[in-house]
């Protein structure tokens, strides 16, 4: 099973927990994409290799198939 984390705190996902400040393991994209995310400070880490936000909730992503619907950041 794919490892995929969410930060509690600004709702990122991301497959590598150490980038997260307060990561926490979610089983699928089912559990969080297409709900909005809680807007929070972005983790520090996380702000320069965020490319993909979901078009139809707006998370924000390290990477493109973690979200439903992916759009290019920049």
């Amino acid at each position: 099973m794919e490892k995929i984390y969410e930060c509690s705190r600004c709702g990122v996902v991301s497959r590598a927990s150490e980038h997260l400040c307060s990561p926490q393991r979610q089983s699928s994209k089912k559990d969080y994409c297409g709900s909005a995310p809680q807007r929070g400070t972005m983790c520090e880490s996380m702000q320069d290799h965020l490319p993909f936000v979901c078009g139809i909730c707006g998370r924000p992503a390290g990477q493109a198939e973690l979200i439903c619907k992916p759009w290019l950041t920049g």
